[in-house]
């Protein structure tokens, strides 16, 4: 079906937008996210899948966020705004 994925899918992006489990430092990230236990979903929800190099990024239902309120290279993205906060 054009424009939707399915649940395989959605786990392959999951684990691309996330920090793995093993990876050094975890609970320290958790931590940093807020939460106790390794959840991708959960990590998602925080970091709504944010990524340094690129403008994919989710937004759940009910919330009014733009992609200048999550990105992370504002610098790079928006460039006036950066010049503003200096």
């Amino acid at each position: 079906m054009e424009g939707h994925i399915d649940i395989e899918e959605l786990e392959k992006w999951l684990k691309w937008r996330t920090f793995p489990p093993k990876r050094a430092n975890p609970d320290e990230l958790l931590e940093s996210l807020g939460m106790q236990a390794y959840n991708r979903w959960g990590i998602v929800r925080k970091t709504h899948g944010v990524m340094a190099d690129d403008e994919i990024w989710l937004r759940f239902e009910g919330e009014t966020l733009r992609h200048k309120d999550v990105c992370l290279r504002k610098e790079l993205y928006y460039p006036e705004s950066a010049a503003e906060n200096s």
